[in-house]
């Protein structure tokens, strides 16, 4: 299962795992677009991006609210995202996704608290991420 949800007292929180750095971050992005639970519509959304970061939990946190602020601000939900350069600090792109005509749920931001982002021993990636709700 590439993301669950963890129980958590007071905000939400997600445990990512991939097989690369870019899958971890794409699926990281899938977690929070599907519990926002936004009903979709046309057109496509297609949003570029660029992000410096001092390290790669941070580098994740600002991408998920990069993500979050778009998709405030122009009603839009991405299930995907392209990479045209990404390393552990650096990253852009685009978003892919729809508009979006309602959401079953809201983040208000998603959080430096907890974030942690490990490249494990069999070359996998895994994430923790926790989300204000």
């Amino acid at each position: 299962m590439p993301y669950r949800m963890i129980e958590h007292t007071a905000d939400l929180c997600f445990e990512v795992t991939a097989g690369s750095f870019d899958g971890l971050l794409e699926e990281a992005l899938r977690a929070m677009t599907d519990w926002i639970g936004a009903t979709r519509a046309d057109p496509v959304a297609d949003r570029m991006f660029s992000i410096e970061a001092p390290d790669s939990a941070v580098l994740m946190v600002d991408l998920l609210n990069e993500a979050l602020a778009f998709s405030q601000i122009h009603r839009e939900a991405y299930e995907r995202v392209e990479f045209r350069h990404l390393d552990g600090r650096h990253a852009n792109g685009r978003f892919i996704g729809h508009s979006i005509t309602g959401a079953r749920g809201e983040i208000k931001a998603v959080t430096y608290h907890g974030a942690q982002v490990e490249s494990l021993p069999d070359g996998s990636w895994r994430a923790t991420v926790l989300m204000d709700i």
